[in-house]
């Protein structure tokens, strides 16, 4: 638990202890003026009624009470301290005057000077009101003195002089150890009263923590819910929109075929209607893609593996990119083993080789170069995409394969959706290969899927 630091409780210590000696100073003016008072109606009656050895009490008093009304006036002024030491100063003088006084008239000086011991220690006491040791000590000297002389006087031994020094010097002990006994008790409340405070904040922020994060609980929870009815929605939508297109794309293929078997054989139609059909073919694929896309994301769709050999499925998708690349004036070249065969799911191969020839397309120069490539070597069979347009960046090249990114060599304004490379990436994962760009000797750039064996 954090705790204020001592210099804090000093210093609010000190705050406390000034105020309550303006306080301390005040009353015990009062206290005096009151006694001054009684006691000067007293000795004055006595006085005129006919004692005159009260004669000499009255003046001394009258003086004694406009000093302590002086003190009354000034205790709130900045100059507490001293008025409280001018204030023990007064009380000892007044006593030691008033005993001096007495003492050659009084018949019993020795009683005078005893009773005066419990006048001083009075003084001592109300001395200790102040909270300042120093002034304790200090009047607790000033009154033996005072006293000793007053016993001195009276004839008084020393044995006697040295009782009452150290009774005097007992009361202000006495007077100073509880003044700091409560002083220590005012700090330890103090220190209790904050570590409460700090404590039942804490407990409150605590509180207040706690409630924050069960709203943003529940607010995520709520969001989380929306999210999750938005997705149902949009994959019902994407299956309304997937089942729309291949109605149409359908009704071309089945055209297409019928043309392929109606026209003589050997025919540029043939051939024309045979490289439709391989568009039309893509087309399904890349509608496939859409749906493919959140099911391998959510692992529900996994590869259906089998051997199958690989040089007709690098034919398809050249033969379906060849108008593609005839009208850029792009070499589109193969090369693969003889008899290579992979395992793995056909379907989501063929169409990770188109997605991947398609970009290279894209960014080939006009009269450049692509290769569909597929071979083994060292464990792992692969596939793969090159082409000699613009290198890409090995900074760019991990991020290349994220949801919606894009490259950054767009040209004529020709933009996709970021979602080839991406499905690419998802179905050479669940095949547990790898697609990632790799430098190639004679080639900008080369996309390669490294599949086990």
């Amino acid at each position: 638990m954090d705790t204020p630091p001592p210099v804090a409780f000093e210093n609010e210590l000190a705050r406390v202890v000034n105020a309550q000696r303006k306080r301390v100073l005040g009353a015990g003016a009062v206290v005096r003026l009151v006694s001054t008072v009684v006691f000067l109606a007293v000795s004055t009656g006595l006085w005129l009624s006919g004692a005159p050895d009260w004669a000499h009490y009255p003046p001394m008093l009258t003086g004694y009470g406009l000093v302590v009304a002086l003190l009354f006036t000034l205790r709130f002024r900045p100059v507490t301290r001293q008025l409280s030491l001018v204030q023990s100063v007064v009380d000892v003088g007044l006593v030691f005057g008033l005993q001096m006084v007495a003492l050659p008239v009084s018949p019993f000086p020795a009683g005078v000077a005893g009773f005066s011991l419990g006048l001083f220690a009075l003084v001592v006491a109300l001395s200790g009101l102040e909270l300042l040791p120093a002034l304790v000590y200090g009047t607790a000297g000033l009154a033996t003195l005072a006293q000793a002389v007053l016993m001195r006087e009276a004839g008084v031994g020393y044995g006697a002089v040295a009782i009452a020094a150290v009774t005097l010097f007992m009361v202000a002990a006495v007077s100073h150890y509880g003044t700091g006994r409560l002083r220590q008790l005012a700090m330890d409340l103090s220190r209790a009263e904050v570590a409460r405070q700090l404590e039942a904040r804490r407990t409150s922020e605590v509180e207040e923590a706690h409630r924050t994060i069960e709203r943003m609980l529940s607010e995520a929870h709520a969001r989380n819910a929306q999210l999750e009815a938005v997705q149902g929605h949009q994959e019902q939508l994407m299956q309304f929109l997937v089942h729309d297109l291949r109605s149409p794309l359908s009704a071309v293929t089945l055209s297409l075929s019928w043309m392929e078997q109606e026209l003589p054989i050997g025919t540029p139609l043939v051939e024309s209607v045979r490289t439709g059909l391989a568009v039309t073919a893509r087309l399904d694929r890349m509608i496939s893609d859409l749906l493919d896309v959140p099911r391998l994301e959510q692992g529900r769709l996994a590869p259906r593996k089998q051997p199958f050999p690989v040089a007709p499925l690098l034919d398809e998708v050249r033969r379906s990119l060849d108008g593609a690349a005839r009208l850029r004036k792009i070499r589109l070249e193969l090369a693969c083993t003889p008899g290579l065969q992979i395992v793995g799911d056909a379907g989501l191969l063929i169409r990770v080789v188109e997605n991947l020839a398609t970009n290279a397309l894209r960014y080939a120069p006009s009269g450049g170069r692509v290769r569909l490539e597929a071979g083994e070597a060292e464990g792992l069979q692969w596939l793969a995409v090159r082409n000699d347009g613009i290198a890409i960046p090995p900074e760019a090249r991990e991020s290349l394969f994220d949801k919606y990114t894009q490259g950054s060599r767009e040209k004529e304004g020709r933009r996709g959706y970021g979602l080839g490379l991406y499905f690419s990436r998802l179905a050479a994962e669940a095949h547990g290969g790898r697609l990632a760009v790799e430098d190639a000797e004679g080639w900008s750039t080369s996309f390669v899927l490294r599949l086990p064996r």
